[in-house]
């Protein structure tokens, strides 16, 4: 009678994980990949959509109208290559064609605002066909030209990088390119592109330093950009702690070895002396190097 009762108690049980098991996957749980075999993965890009992103709009906005090009006539457009948009997915193809619309009417901000939407495609061709239109917008398009640089397709994010280079050598303001390259920087974890965009910081860095009005102005500039690489490096990316530690030795003309010299450079730069090859070796070995 016992025996019989365990057996039904067993059962019972047996019934029960198998009711919670269904519901789990019913929940949400582990789910067989039913996804069609001729759909693209997701793809995660090398960036980190932070505020970063909206600090470099708000940034290019706020130059276009010091500037005086908030009103810019575009007048290099180009159109895309239409006569590929048909081996696309109807959505994706009509995307393309509505930019390709925009373009035709020197409509800004509906081009920019289309490529946006065609930059989370996950077809690569598509996401090209949005890097060559925000070409065209130059310091405009940095934003989203930010954010497909760290594109998991080589080509579109050298393409990225390509454009974004040519865009931020639009902004004659040294200290505007700075801080959009720093903000870039920290938005980006593609070592490629973060070697690019370093370029376009040094150069902003040397630019803004040479140009001091006098002294002072100069030591505090150059006081300020070292302090912007060493937050680089003391970041938890490590390729743009990689990158920010050559750019250290670019602008100060000194190896990194930890941030206690790096204080002792910032105390007084023009009369700043490394230690002995020894100590160096020994700097490097300290916590925060």
């Amino acid at each position: 009678m016992k025996k019989g009762v365990l057996l039904w108690a067993a059962a019972g049980l047996a019934l029960v994980a198998g009711a919670v098991a269904v519901c789990c996957l019913l929940a949400g749980g582990d789910k067989p990949d039913v996804r069609p075999s001729n759909e693209s993965p997701q793809r995660t890009p090398q960036v980190s959509e932070s505020r970063g992103i909206s600090e470099i709009r708000e940034l290019v906005r706020s130059h276009a109208q010091r500037s005086g090009r908030a009103q810019r006539q575009f007048t290099r457009f180009a159109g895309l290559d239409s006569s590929m948009f048909g081996n696309l997915p109807a959505a994706d193809r009509k995307l393309c064609e509505a930019l390709q619309e925009a373009l035709d009417a020197d409509d800004a901000e509906k081009a920019i605002s289309i490529s946006a939407k065609l930059m989370a495609s996950n077809n690569p061709e598509v996401r090209s066909h949005a890097v060559d239109a925000l070409g065209w917008f130059g310091a405009e398009a940095l934003p989203e030209l930010t954010v497909l640089m760290g594109d998991t397709d080589e080509s579109v994010a050298q393409s990225a990088i390509n454009a974004w280079e040519s865009g931020v050598s639009e902004i004659d303001d040294a200290a505007v390119r700075l801080k959009i390259s720093g903000m870039a920087m920290k938005a980006i974890f593609s070592r490629d592109a973060l070697q690019s965009i370093g370029a376009q910081f040094s150069s902003a860095a040397t630019e803004l330093i040479d140009a001091g009005g006098d002294a002072n102005d100069a030591f505090d500039k150059r006081v300020e950009v070292v302090q912007s690489v060493v937050d680089m490096i003391d970041s938890s990316n490590l390729a743009l702690s990689d990158v920010g530690r050559e750019l250290y030795e670019e602008i100060t003309g000194h190896e990194w070895l930890n941030i206690a010299e790096a204080e002792r450079y910032l105390d007084d730069p023009d009369n700043y002396e490394p230690p002995a090859e020894s100590e160096a070796d020994e700097s490097k070995s300290l916590p925060g190097q």
